[in-house]
């Protein structure tokens, strides 16, 4: 069994970790509405769903970095399509910020809520909704949430808070 570090804050501002994460997605060709699963086989990563028993065992990582290339995802039983989206969009934020692209060996856990996992909820949240387009998409729905969160493929939640933080609402 390999040794795992845990990430570490990077101390980038939400604004230039949503201008990574936009950077990123434009890097790897990664566009609103395209399916993520795909993605991550390309970038040498792969995406394991949990069976129901497992998710209520797992005490562990969501993510497991091993190298350049060669990551694994963890993936809830117990989510939809739009929260997994959201989830593997998060560890590949954790991959990108805090592994510097599997540079550093990393063990992601699954349950937390501080400077960390924030800087990787803001990484997916730009990767997966960038700033112009979803600026766009808002005016012309009129900032509905439910359908702009349609667009993105995320949940109406993910959709709310990008508009909150963009300061659309």
């Amino acid at each position: 069994m390999y040794d795992y570090a845990a990430p570490t804050v990077t101390g980038k501002t939400r604004a230039t970790i949503f201008g990574i994460g936009e950077e990123y997605a434009t890097e790897v060709g990664f566009f609103p509405g395209d399916r993520i699963e795909p993605l991550v086989g390309r970038l040498g990563g792969a995406i394991e769903y949990l069976g129901s028993l497992e998710s209520v065992e797992a005490v562990d990582g969501s993510l497991y970095v091993d190298g350049p290339r060669d990551f694994r995802v963890l993936v809830s039983a117990f989510t939809g399509a739009e929260r997994d989206r959201f989830t593997i969009a998060h560890e590949l934020g954790h991959y990108v910020l805090h592994s510097n692209r599997g540079a550093r060996r990393l063990m992601a856990r699954r349950f937390g809520s501080d400077r960390v996992e924030w800087e990787a909820n803001w990484f997916a949240a730009a990767f997966l909704m960038p700033e112009r387009d979803f600026r766009a998409t808002c005016d012309r729905y009129s900032n509905d949430a439910a359908i702009v969160a349609a667009r993105y493929l995320v949940s109406v939640r993910a959709a709310e808070v990008r508009m909150s933080a963009l300061g659309l609402v």
